[in-house]
């Protein structure tokens, strides 16, 4: 979840405010008014209705820009969401939270109106390349979409093989124009969901480190989707473009989050919690492996595919993924939060009944307001069977 600063924050929080898109690169700015309306497509963390290890999922965007002479095809932009701030005039305050380079972007109506950023702060939505353009007569329809859009072709390596799976991860962010967020040198304690340390069966505290792992060879026809997905579900995760335009992986912890029932419609919830009880890799035609329950009748199984897992790969991951529960969920939030992430965690009350939902799908309209869907996929024990 986004972190904002506390003004901005209470206005999120607010039942009125006022939403403004920002665009933004190396030509210039376009915001305010100029920006109609908007809507993101649903960044997923599941390809499909159940809950799954590995997917590796693009976003983008639907922006209709009014009374625009800008060429933006094939164009790279960052897209920003602010608070429109009506009570506020430009100071030399305001312009001091910006540099010189931000400020040299903006026309001189735009720097009047500088004032309305509430507190200065604009929240990051992404980073995008423009892949459509429509006009029609004064307004221009684009589609914006991060780079995991171009992932779908066939995985060539540039670097020798066999190789590290972090070597392999660079390559294929390099080859897609994107930077890897994964840090790989910071060592530190791997914890399961509710924070404990994790331990070996020696009692050795377990570090991220002991997620580095060879990878032998390409898999025919592979692509660098599906090679970026082997390797997250390989460390029981999945992946995405942050708001930073950066790779990343990340599985779901701990609630970030209550959700004020003013602010949604009454969600559609599962009659009752689904909860992973065991985990079945297809590692080849001739090797299985698996981990917990592998009766579907008592719980979630996942089952993937990943000829890169092995035994200690897979107790590790089962060590942190293990008893993770949650409840399918549709809900429609009208005042929509832009600070909520992909596979954030939120917690939705109704008396004394308490539901955690893991955000698997987020995708947010906006036309001045700011509004959302998120639901959290998921199959039933009677559905997976």
């Amino acid at each position: 979840m986004y972190k904002t600063g506390e003004l901005v924050a209470q206005r999120i929080e607010s039942y009125c405010r006022t939403w403004r898109l920002w665009i933004e690169n190396a030509e210039g700015v376009i915001s305010g008014d100029s920006i109609m309306s908007a809507d993101s497509s649903l960044q997923a963390t599941s390809l499909s209705d159940d809950i799954e290890l590995g997917a590796v999922c693009s976003q983008s965007w639907n922006i209709n820009i009014n009374d625009v002479d800008t060429k933006f095809l094939g164009k790279e932009y960052d897209l920003y969401l602010y608070l429109a701030d009506f009570t506020s005039e430009t100071t030399y305050s305001t312009l001091e939270a910006y540099t010189y380079a931000e400020l040299s972007k903006l026309t001189v109506e735009q720097v009047s109106k500088l004032g309305e950023v509430l507190d200065g702060e604009r929240i990051p939505l992404g980073r995008f390349t423009c892949v459509k353009s429509k006009k029609s007569g004064g307004n221009t329809e684009v589609t914006f979409a991060d780079r995991l859009y171009f992932s779908d072709k066939p995985y060539v390596p540039h670097i020798p093989m066999p190789n590290w799976n972090r070597s392999v991860e660079d390559d294929i962010c390099r080859q897609l124009g994107l930077q890897n967020g994964n840090d790989y040198t910071r060592v530190r304690l791997l914890r399961d969901k509710n924070g404990r340390r994790l331990r070996d069966n020696k009692g050795r505290l377990l570090y991220s480190k002991y997620f580095y792992f060879k990878v032998g060879s390409v898999p025919k026809d592979v692509t660098m989707r599906q090679m970026l997905s082997y390797l997250a579900s390989a460390q029981g995760q999945f992946g995405y473009v942050d708001r930073y335009g950066k790779y990343v992986r990340k599985w779901y912890g701990k609630p970030v989050k209550t959700l004020d029932p003013n602010t949604i419609d009454l969600p559609t919830l599962s009659e009752r919690q689904n909860a992973i009880v065991g985990i079945i890799c297809k590692v080849s035609d001739d090797v299985t492996l698996s981990l917990g329950v592998t009766d579907t009748t008592q719980g979630r199984v996942l089952e993937f595919e990943n000829p890169y897992m092995t035994e200690s790969l897979l107790q590790s991951l089962w060590r942190r993924i293990g008893g993770f529960s949650w409840y399918t969920t549709e809900l429609y939030h009208r005042l929509g939060d832009p600070r909520f992430d992909i596979g954030d965690v939120v917690t939705y009350t109704s008396g004394a009944d308490s539901y955690d939902i893991p955000i698997t799908n987020l995708g947010f309209t906006f036309d001045g307001g700011l509004s959302a869907d998120i639901s959290a996929v998921g199959l039933s024990v009677e559905e997976q069977l």
